[in-house]
């Protein structure tokens, strides 16, 4: 029986946290990137006074493209590709699931009730860089770091931890709405509901597919890499790159 010294067991753990390190720095580092970038552009948009009326299409867009300000590849799964299904084909799910056309609607739905209830905050607040609505480009910004790791780098362990952050971001949004409307907060809600929903479906199917690393690994997935390239991406199923190009 050979017998690993175990001067290379230390070397290969000290390498595999060099490597988690590196890659939650890259998350942090994109995550925050994005929410500077995303609250300059409020900021800057503050100085023409927009009217009220204006707020709910334009946080209608941030919903839906967020990912204009992201740094990492940030596509959406190709539906065609995985047979229309939520998942691709050779990741297990639970038999819950809903169907990958489902997807689509409730995102649309969650993006009408951010725009909504963002609309109902910018009235009440005159502003658009105001604590509450950052709280939302925060949530944004995590929930496109999030969407990274789960359908480009396909990550499973992280993307069930990953979701613990996105929910916990929801949930301070919606705090912060509630502190200057409780109207906007009931109307954000629901969105609070569905991504409970998610992180209870990423977490079976983390524990269906063999317990992945819950921390970056070199052999789990594959590193999507920083790149200014990534900004002002708009095709909705580019993964790596291969559609859109």
């Amino acid at each position: 029986m050979d017998v690993i010294p175990s001067e290379s067991v230390g070397g290969e753990k000290k390498n595999r946290v060099a490597y988690a390190t590196r890659e939650t720095a890259k998350y942090v580092g994109a995550t925050a990137t994005q929410y500077g970038m995303m609250v300059g552009v409020l900021a800057a948009i503050d100085l023409v006074h927009p009217p009220a009326i204006a707020a709910a299409p334009l946080f209608a867009f941030l919903s839906l493209r967020s990912r204009v300000f992201s740094l990492l590849d940030n596509s959406r799964p190709d539906r065609d590709a995985q047979d229309g299904k939520a998942t691709p084909p050779d990741v297990k799910r639970p038999a819950w699931t809903p169907p990958g056309i489902a997807f689509p609607f409730i995102w649309l739905t969650i993006t009408a009730l951010r725009a909504a209830s963002s609309a109902i905050v910018y009235a009440k607040t005159g502003a658009l860089a105001t604590p509450p609505l950052r709280a939302m480009a925060l949530h944004l910004a995590i929930g496109d770091t999030w969407n990274t790791i789960t359908n480009c780098e396909r990550r499973l362990g992280v993307s069930a931890v990953g979701c613990l952050a996105v929910w916990g971001s929801v949930l301070r949004a919606t705090l912060a709405y509630a502190a200057v409307s409780p109207v906007a907060a009931k109307v954000l809600a629901p969105s609070l509901a569905w991504i409970s929903v998610a992180c209870v479906l990423t977490t079976n199917i983390w524990l269906l597919n063999d317990k992945r690393p819950l921390y970056p690994s070199p052999d789990d997935g594959t590193s999507a890499p920083l790149r200014l390239a990534n900004l002002l991406q708009l095709q909705p199923n580019s993964i790596g790159g291969r559609q859109g190009e």
